[in-house]
């Protein structure tokens, strides 16, 4: 059954349920898989950012560096959540989930997939016809997280005492499971578990920035490891910060990396 779609208006709230998915406070367009089974999804404006860290952070990484601007020139839909178990087996009719047995668990991010497992469910949504959905870029990701932020984190220069945190589940606060999407509290743009819950797989092949500014960036052209971000469950505070990057083999699944859409009008 092929999905339908339509825009709303900021702040307008849905008065029926689709799914056990929380309907976010706001949002800007809606897709139905199968009629019945949400995608929130957030206009995600253009613009500019330093993308990276630098040696003042007392957390930085080696590649991390250089600090460097980034302009996206097109906004953006991105996912308000990352993918949920529930949504990919719509789609895949199948779960890979590790952490699947919960009486939740449909609301729980996916994981356990590879890169590749991530493109095949991307592939399989745009069958449907409703626009295109892929992964994000590393920068878009980035810059979806900072939302317009500057610090170490899109909450400020600190974790929180003992890892503790209002945003994000990490380690070892995380009781060593994922947990449904929408728990914490969202980034300045509206975008849930952008920090902690499960990394998140980005489109780009992973390699060290050229340290120069740049125009809506793609990364290489080919390479060995993919990118993935945003710390998860298993991590500690260091990867939970917005600069943070992380790399995989393609066919190498994990049982703390799902993924997050980005949508394209047709």
């Amino acid at each position: 059954m092929k999905p339908f779609c339509f825009s709303l208006s900021i702040g307008l709230i849905v008065c029926f349920k689709l799914s056990g998915q929380p309907v976010p406070p706001v949002y800007d367009t809606l897709i139905l898989i199968d009629d019945e089974i949400p995608i929130y999804l957030k206009s995600i404006p253009a613009g500019s950012f330093i993308m990276g860290s630098s040696a003042p952070d007392p957390l930085h990484e080696p590649d991390e560096a250089p600090a460097h601007e980034v302009s996206l020139t097109d906004g953006f839909f991105m996912g308000v959540y990352e993918v949920t178990q529930q949504q990919w087996q719509a789609a895949m009719e199948d779960n890979p989930a590790v952490f699947q047995t919960f009486d939740d668990s449909p609301t729980h991010p996916v994981e356990y997939i590879t890169w590749n497992q991530a493109q095949a469910f991307v592939a399989r949504l745009n069958e449907r016809g409703t626009g295109t959905f892929r992964l994000p870029t590393e920068a878009e990701w980035e810059y979806a997280c900072r939302a317009s932020t500057t610090t170490a984190y899109f909450w400020g220069t600190d974790m929180a005492e003992n890892g503790s945190s209002e945003y994000t589940w990490a380690n070892s606060r995380s009781f060593a499971q994922t947990h449904p999407v929408g728990a914490k509290k969202p980034n300045p743009w509206g975008l849930y578990d952008m920090s902690g819950n499960v990394w998140e797989w980005c489109q780009d092949w992973y390699a060290p920035y050229e340290g120069r500014s740049q125009i809506n960036p793609k990364g290489p052209s080919k390479g060995e490891m993919k990118v993935f971000r945003g710390g998860s469950w298993f991590d500690f505070h260091e990867a939970h910060r917005s600069a943070n990057r992380h790399k995989h083999a393609p066919d190498e699944p994990y049982a703390a990396i799902g993924l997050r859409l980005v949508w394209e009008d047709k």
